[in-house]
């Protein structure tokens, strides 16, 4: 449970570079890489329903890995994009902004399959003497020189159902997430709201005066730190539902009736309303939908 202090880790990526001195260790480490040593997150992100849902997860729950970068994700008129953000001033390692954007292409093959290729990567180092190595590893054009690395997604490929998917353990793991996330910053509401919502959810829609009193807090201060937060109860609500029920969906022992009654709908037909919101379509099409 502990973590290393940020001057300790930017020696070690320094020292990495003064004894390893290669430019191809940032993709040789991401071929070692497997969502296991990545704590709750890496479970999460394995047993996630789609690419999409795992990136989304990765970008909520990062800092249980590190306070030293965070994932950004945007929309582009040729897909999605990802992009890895530094929180510190100083420059980073070139091999760990290698291995950052090389190791999320390798979490999206241990999902989605070794067929898995960007339509392009943007990496922050000049090409080096053996560039053939990140051709061979990306599989897609490379722009050299980029202010930070990122990713260009398909946004069917983010979107296809995934054979690893697993609702429960990624939802189990989530909850992991949040309590760590819980002792490492006391502070942070968003995170002790969202585990209050999962958690009430199956028992009935969560209200904004149960959740602040299981927080001890008043409604009135619960609401200002989430409007603080560049957020409100009723959003993070509605976000937990739509991310829930698009891993809940793609199980077949669960019928669209149960899943309305596991997000705390009263009737399904508010439930149909609210995945017709989310995605434009009945969460019949989803069920139906290749896994």
């Amino acid at each position: 449970g502990k973590r290393i202090p940020s001057r300790v880790a930017h020696r070690l990526w320094q020292v990495v570079d003064e004894v390893v001195g290669d430019p191809g260790s940032g993709i040789a480490v991401a071929k070692q890489m497997h969502g296991t040593a990545l704590h709750a997150l890496g479970y999460a992100w394995l047993s996630s329903a789609t690419l999409g849902e795992a990136l989304r997860r990765f970008a909520r729950y990062s800092r249980v890995l590190t306070d030293l970068w965070s994932l950004q994700i945007d929309d582009d008129p040729r897909g999605t994009q990802i992009s890895f953000v530094f929180a510190a001033k100083e420059h980073p390692s070139l091999w760990l902004n290698d291995w950052l954007i090389a190791g999320v292409v390798r979490l999206c093959r241990l999902n989605y399959g070794e067929a898995f290729t960007p339509l392009e990567v943007t990496v922050v180092r000049e090409p080096p003497g053996r560039s053939e190595l990140f051709h061979e590893w990306f599989r897609c054009p490379i722009v050299w020189g980029a202010p930070r690395s990122s990713g260009l997604f398909r946004r069917e490929d983010l979107a296809q159902a995934l054979p690893t998917a697993n609702p429960d353990v990624a939802l189990a793991n989530e909850r992991v997430a949040l309590e760590y996330l819980e002792r490492l910053d006391r502070n942070d509401v968003l995170a002790q709201v969202r585990r209050r919502i999962l958690d009430q959810l199956p028992r009935g829609r969560p209200t904004l005066v149960e959740v602040a009193r299981r927080l001890a807090l008043s409604p009135r201060t619960l609401h200002r730190r989430l409007v603080g937060a560049g957020t409100s109860f009723e959003e993070l609500l509605d976000e937990t539902r739509h991310q829930l029920a698009t891993g809940y969906l793609q199980r077949t022992d669960y019928s669209i009736a149960e899943v309305a009654y596991l997000l705390g709908f009263a009737e399904v037909s508010s439930f149909n309303r609210a995945f017709r919101r989310w995605t434009g379509r009945p969460p019949s099409a989803l069920r139906g939908a290749p896994g």
